[in-house]
């Protein structure tokens, strides 16, 4: 899941995040910076962005 979460980072599927996104966050980040962002979350937070993404990507 966490290298989907890397993938989603690098650019919305949508090619524009909504304000609600809680990757909207890290967008201004380098890449580097946004897997450094993500590899200190915890579990249940990536979680929540993937399901966040998964319903996002339905709308």
């Amino acid at each position: 899941m966490i290298t989907k979460i890397y993938s989603i980072a690098y650019g919305c599927p949508k090619k524009e995040r909504n304000m609600e996104c809680p990757l909207s966050e890290i967008d201004h980040l380098s890449f580097q910076d946004k897997i450094t962002w993500i590899d200190q979350l915890e579990d249940d937070r990536i979680e929540a962005i993937f399901k966040y993404h998964q319903l996002c990507s339905r709308s």
